[in-house]
């Protein structure tokens, strides 16, 4: 296995809007001298596709008689974009998103403000070439330093197959944007099909890689890190970890609660971070993200690491994405009603 590069499309769009969700613990300095915070949400959109038929897409979004459309694509538009104006978050990082253009089709649906502070003038897109589905990111604060890390595995067992690259990238905050943090956006290997536990190996192979690549950041650029995405693996499937708190030199901050592995398959070793679906008592918080099977599962993620404070986090209910039990109202393409079979997930980083 090795990280390469695949194709990236830096966006720069001029166009955006504006409102909130809801906790805490960190990976924090308490005693800076000065902070800078923004808002995060991570949301899978569920089969987000445009209204161009350009052959990649799923068997049920392929041409016109599948019932999929421009004006169900526009609906969907309509809606999202009261999402992203409702929850009004800073960064916003989406998975099943079919390409780069689709970027600039929910900007202009968030158009109409003089206020640039609340612009989302910073986007890029990643998928592997020949995915019917990539992540894209939407940002208020300004991006830099992106790259993308893919799995190439030949063991000659079996075939590799398609999976999303792990992007990374910057955000940087103040006004001379002196304070950075880096985030990867994650979208695992999905257990559909799954009969035999046979993904499994791929999402701890996609573990393996995000762990190194945290780790890297955090010894050489010596700046927080964070990852979030659809990660397709329960928040409990995870290593668990009670060991010491993250930082040096006295400095107050968390206790990481999760071990990312460094190594397929290894149960010990690896960076230690925090995940914000447990209280301080270590339960969980109610809702999770996603259900299934008539139970709440937590395959949606925020993971820290270094000098940075995750608060003020909850999957979000309070709008028409989500019904009277806080269930996700997932789309459906026959009728075009809905949103998305995930809830989003939103939580305040401080750095």
């Amino acid at each position: 296995m090795h990280t390469s590069y695949v194709s990236v499309l830096v966006v720069g769009v001029l166009l955006g809007i504006l409102s909130s969700c809801a906790g805490v613990i960190s990976c924090s300095n308490e005693n800076s001298a000065k902070t800078e915070s923004f808002t995060l949400l991570n949301w899978n959109l569920e089969t987000f596709f445009d209204a161009s038929f350009d052959g990649n897409e799923y068997s049920e979004f392929k041409n016109g008689k599948s019932g999929w459309s421009r004006e169900k694509y526009e609906t969907r538009l309509d809606r999202l974009a009261s999402v992203i104006k409702t929850l009004d978050a800073d960064v916003l990082v989406f998975e099943e998103v079919e390409k780069e253009a689709q970027l600039y089709d929910i900007t202009n649906r968030l158009s109409g403000t003089f206020n640039f502070a609340k612009l989302y003038s910073h986007a890029f897109f990643a998928a592997d070439e020949g995915s019917s589905i990539g992540c894209a990111v939407l940002s208020r604060l300004p991006i830099g330093e992106v790259s993308v890390h893919s799995l190439d595995v030949r063991t000659g067992e079996s075939d590799q197959p398609s999976m999303r690259p792990i992007m990374q990238f910057s955000v940087f905050a103040g006004q001379s944007g002196e304070k950075k943090v880096v985030i990867f956006a994650n979208h695992w290997k999905s257990k559909a099909g799954d009969t035999g536990g046979e993904t499994a190996a791929w999402r701890l192979r996609q573990e393996a890689v995000l762990s190194r690549c945290m780790q890297a950041v955090l010894e050489k650029k010596k700046v927080p890190v964070l990852a979030c995405g659809d990660f397709n693996m329960d928040i409990l499937e995870f290593a668990s970890y009670a060991g010491e708190p993250f930082g040096a030199d006295g400095k107050k901050v968390s206790v990481a609660n999760v071990l990312l592995r460094s190594a397929e398959g290894q149960a010990t070793g690896g960076l230690p971070v925090y995940s914000p679906w447990f209280d301080a008592q270590g339960n969980l918080l109610e809702p999770g993200s996603y259900w299934y099977n008539d139970a709440w599962e937590r395959i949606d993620n925020f993971f820290c690491a270094g000098e940075v404070r995750l608060s003020a986090f909850s999957a979000c209910t309070n709008g028409p994405w989500a019904n009277s039990a806080g269930k996700p109202v997932r789309y459906q393409l026959y009728n075009g009603e809905g949103y998305s079979d995930h809830l989003p997930i939103m939580c305040t980083v401080t750095f």
